[in-house]
């Protein structure tokens, strides 16, 4: 066997025990997120938890995990909203899925046009609070994290 040989194969025996040591913590991360999700009552359609994961990206420089949810309102979820206008149509969505009902003053059924016109006027008065659970996961298993990179063996 070569020299260059031998650099190669424990080249792809680094490669192989971090990429599974980085399924690993992927994993972790992916079920705590998914228990934050359910414990902070984050879903609507339930899209936001069914797309919940992580991905390993392998390139000639390095490996990536990346965690997330690859749904187009992520960056609201875990971001917040800052006060602003947000669009009806979402909102009446929301209400029909939610089957909200609810009654002014005098008891009168508001209609979801309405409803939704409330829940927009209080977006855009506070705002939507940020519920980043990746980050929150993350912080809280930072020291498991390095210690799981810090003890990667590798086989040859």
């Amino acid at each position: 066997m070569t020299e260059e040989n031998i650099m190669k194969n424990i080249y792809m025996a680094i490669w192989k025990a971090l990429e599974s040591r980085l399924h690993l913590i992927g994993s972790v991360i992916e079920g705590e997120t998914r228990r934050k999700i359910l414990e902070q009552n984050i879903r609507d359609k339930g899209d936001f938890y069914q797309n919940t994961g992580y991905d390993i990206s392998k390139k000639e420089t390095g490996i990536m995990l990346t965690v997330g949810s690859n749904v187009p309102h992520e960056p609201y979820v875990l971001g917040g909203k800052v006060p602003s206008w947000t669009p009806l149509e979402p909102l009446k969505g929301w209400v029909e899925r939610k089957r909200l009902s609810w009654t002014d003053k005098k008891g009168d059924r508001l209609s979801i046009e309405q409803m939704a016109y409330m829940i927009r006027s209080k977006i855009k008065r506070e705002g939507i609070p940020a519920r980043n659970v990746f980050a929150e996961v993350i912080k809280n298993k930072e020291s498991w994290i390095y210690a799981q990179l810090d003890s990667l063996e590798v086989v040859l």
